[in-house]
């Protein structure tokens, strides 16, 4: 997919440790910095693993959009494999909420952007499945979506899934197929707690979690009532009843119209999961 090799790149400093990778804050040949993303070795042996890390590579390089963040260089296979992406200097979404919450209308913003993005992968036939504030980044231009190292095709039948427990649709603990309603929910929790400040639902555990998920509501919010019911929609536990991310970005982007937000779901009794 490039010339350009490993080596080829000056590393300057360590910018994150996961898992699966190493992240180096780099200098390409032609004076670029660039943000490099380094499999690990049992990444590179293990032939799954190796696989995801080759789609990674090409759909970064291949899916351009203004909020997406854009990879410029990589090799996909093998003992060279690396992926070169725009570095945006400024960080991630979550080490901005550090500082302190964002106003309503930056929220807002980002929250029309990164829906943009999300809408725009779901129009290639990808799902996301780890929107989170940690996996958006703060550019000059505003946020974008990044970490595609957990897309998946719409039509992978697996059951499968990746994600935070912190962001999860309620459908997915109970080893349902991810879908873009399931991403509208991670987006969902993220857009609550840009607007409000803090998380929808808390545990100190994994099981606390998933029961907040599946069982409770979330609190309520100061904002307009109009913006209040599409967030509630959004969090809908039943995915049949959830409210869409484009209809979200609807309500953000028309906060005056009432038709919007003020045309009910369709009730069909409640949620599948909690029928004996």
């Amino acid at each position: 997919m490039t010339s350009l090799k490993r080596k080829d790149f000056r590393l300057q400093m360590l910018l994150g440790l996961g898992q699966t990778a190493q992240v180096y804050l780099a200098e390409a040949p032609d004076g670029q910095k660039v943000a490099l993303k380094l499999p690990r070795k049992e990444v590179r042996q293990d032939p799954k693993l190796a696989e995801r890390f080759a789609r990674e590579v090409s759909l970064s390089l291949s899916l351009k959009h203004p909020h997406l963040v854009q990879g410029l260089y990589g090799i996909p296979f093998g003992e060279e494999a690396f992926l070169a992406l725009e570095y945006l200097e400024a960080g991630t979404l979550e080490e901005r909420l550090l500082k302190g919450p964002l106003s309503q209308e930056e929220a807002m913003r980002a929250l029309l952007q990164v829906g943009q993005a999300l809408l725009f992968l779901h129009g290639k036939g990808f799902l996301h499945q780890d929107v989170k504030p940690s996996n958006v980044f703060v550019g000059k231009e505003g946020y974008k979506l990044g970490d595609l190292g957990t897309v998946r095709p719409l039509a992978e039948a697996s059951s499968e899934y990746a994600g935070s427990p912190h962001y999860l649709a309620p459908e997915l603990f109970l080893g349902a197929r991810p879908s873009p309603k399931s991403d509208a929910y991670s987006f969902g929790i993220m857009a609550y707690e840009l607007l409000t400040g803090r998380r929808p639902f808390q545990g100190e555990t994994l099981d606390a979690l998933r029961n907040a998920h599946l069982l409770l509501s979330p609190p309520p919010t100061s904002l307009p009532s109009r913006l209040d019911k599409a967030l509630r929609r959004l969090l809908a536990k039943n995915p049949e009843e959830r409210l869409d991310v484009k209809g979200f970005i609807e309500a953000l982007g028309n906060p005056q119209d009432k038709k919007v937000d003020e045309t009910p779901g369709r009730r069909k009794g409640f949620p599948f999961f909690w029928r004996k």
